[in-house]
């Protein structure tokens, strides 16, 4: 009589614990929020002219980068499609980085003539800035960029829109550093300084909406 070996299913941990930690990361991804950022300041300023515009441009420096890592992912090129392994990470910031670097001097050169609203190229530039300081950061300590972005869209929403909001849009960094935490992505003090770091840049990004918008 034979035993048949374990397969890797038999031995796998059930997932189930973690499922709804899962879903609450992919539902409130970095590009998820950030493109209702993005829709919400074009809308606020420009109207359906602004929102066509966000739109377009969350699709070039948001949807664009989510999609590659996707494909990179599943050909195992980076572990996740959100990349755990922190030494993977700062070539994948510097392609965004550079993404976005160009849509914004596209921006700039074709703004004025294709009637580009500032509110979109500037909100794009404050991602560009999130992009940027969570790299540098995690050059010495793995960050989390999700908690990061979900305390800038808590942060920057009710400053576009309305104040009282602030207290539905406090849900989002709250569920997603439980998600990171839940899941073994990051520690707790991952994704305190991620929320942090967004708070940060969120209150930034407001006071420039206002001085400039």
């Amino acid at each position: 009589m034979t035993t048949r070996a374990a397969s890797p299913q038999d031995t796998a941990v059930d997932p189930a614990p973690n499922r709804w930690a899962t879903l609450v990361a992919k539902r409130l991804s970095p590009a998820t929020l950030g493109g209702v950022l993005l829709g919400t300041a074009g809308l606020v300023d420009s109207g359906w002219w602004g929102l066509m515009w966000a739109v377009i441009t969350a699709a070039v420096v948001l949807v664009l980068p989510m999609t590659v890592l996707i494909v990179l992912a599943r050909r195992g090129i980076v572990d996740t499609r959100y990349v755990r392994n922190r030494e993977h990470r700062f070539p994948v910031y510097i392609g965004v980085c550079v993404l976005i670097l160009g849509t914004l001097a596209a921006h700039y050169v074709l703004g004025p003539v294709l009637g580009i609203p500032f509110s979109v190229t500037l909100t794009a530039a404050f991602l560009f800035l999130g992009v940027v300081v969570v790299m540098l950061v995690t050059l010495r300590w793995k960050v989390s960029a999700h908690t990061a972005m979900a305390a800038v869209f808590a942060v920057a929403i009710p400053l576009l829109v309305a104040g009282w909001l602030v207290a539905f849009t406090w849900v989002a960094p709250v569920a997603v550093a439980w998600s990171r935490i839940r899941t073994g992505d990051h520690t707790y003090w991952q994704t305190v300084v991620g929320a942090w770091i967004g708070v940060l840049i969120g209150g930034f990004y407001g006071l420039a909406w206002h001085a400039m918008i």
